[in-house]
């Protein structure tokens, strides 16, 4: 966690139980007892209160709109027509401009379509989704999944871990030829190679990644509550706070009814409004979801029929 943001998380969460002193007399021979220098009496001792993840988040995005944080991270402003006209220059090789440009103006953006033929090595994408969401129910069935709310997480305090009913594994894309299934990892190289070019190109990423694949079962209506997936912060040597996150649906056939959709909230300013109405977005098969790990609030909701998806945080 950098200095700055750290500074900022104990300012809110750090209170004082000082006692408040008659102001000092100008006769100093006339102290009254009170005043006396007692060798046993305590120090006054700085008291961290309990504060959930929404509430710190709320304090925080009070400071500055989380947005203006993360985009000082970009290596260049992309709200000008001049910014967006350079794009050629950019050198992309799978997103497309407009991804960049929402991800800056916005923080999330959605695409569809994204892992092409050169990619995929004369595979058919439909097939190469549909393959890997039977390789993530076979992971399922052969037990290596874990319960997420089961997994105590002492470097995030914060967390709520009883907000989410999801069930989880880690993936590893440099695993391929001992635990990674063939079209899952064509996914992760997916991830680890284009989409991590595109992304480090335009935004300071300069630590790990991970990959987590989750798995929503209808039992219960299984549901994530609002949250974010990291504090706002615009270090650029941070290593700790992840910067981007990037899913990738493998839900054949959904339809409205299947539910499980993520819920991106809107924000709003104290000077005025901006992307201030809910979105949700339908999680359906080979579409990709990216958004500032430190900027967006979403949320899982209820899924009525099994719902898969692999994500990507970018640090």
């Amino acid at each position: 966690m950098s200095d700055a943001l750290e500074s900022r998380i104990l300012k809110a969460a750090t209170t004082t139980n000082a006692v408040e002193l008659p102001e000092f007399p100008d006769n100093k021979s006339d102290l009254p007892s009170d005043y006396e220098y007692d060798p046993n009496e305590e120090e006054e001792v700085e008291e961290v209160e309990e504060i959930d993840e929404n509430d710190l988040l709320k304090y925080l995005d009070e400071q500055e709109n989380p947005l203006y944080i993360a985009q000082r991270l970009f290596y260049k402003e992309l709200n000008s027509t001049e910014s967006q006209a350079s794009c050629p220059t950019w050198k992309l090789e799978c997103l497309p401009c407009k991804v960049i440009e929402d991800l800056y103006g916005h923080g999330w953006a959605t695409v569809d379509g994204l892992i092409d033929l050169k990619t995929l090595k004369g595979k058919k994408s439909s097939h190469l989704f549909q393959g890997a969401r039977a390789e993530a129910e076979s992971l399922s069935k052969e037990g290596l999944f874990t319960r997420a709310s089961d997994l105590a997480n002492s470097d995030d305090p914060f967390r709520d871990h009883t907000a989410r009913d999801d069930w989880i594994t880690w993936l590893d894309p440099t695993q391929s030829d001992k635990k990674n299934p063939s079209n899952l990892q064509t996914i992760l190289d997916f991830f680890n190679g284009p989409l991590h070019h595109d992304i480090s190109r335009m935004i300071r990423l300069r630590g790990k990644t991970e990959y987590q694949l989750a798995q929503y079962k209808p039992e219960n209506g299984a549901r994530y509550e609002r949250h974010r997936d990291a504090f706002p912060t615009d270090d650029p040597d941070d290593t700790h706070q992840r910067r981007v996150t990037a899913i990738m649906y493998l839900n054949p056939g959904w339809t409205q009814k299947d539910g499980g959709e993520l819920k991106i909230y809107g924000q709003s300013e104290g000077h005025g409004m901006r992307d201030a109405a809910d979105r949700t977005v339908p999680p359906m098969l080979g579409r990709l979801v990216i958004f500032l790990s430190g900027v967006v609030d979403h949320a899982v909701l209820p899924a009525n029929t099994e719902r898969f998806a692999l994500t990507a945080w970018m640090r």
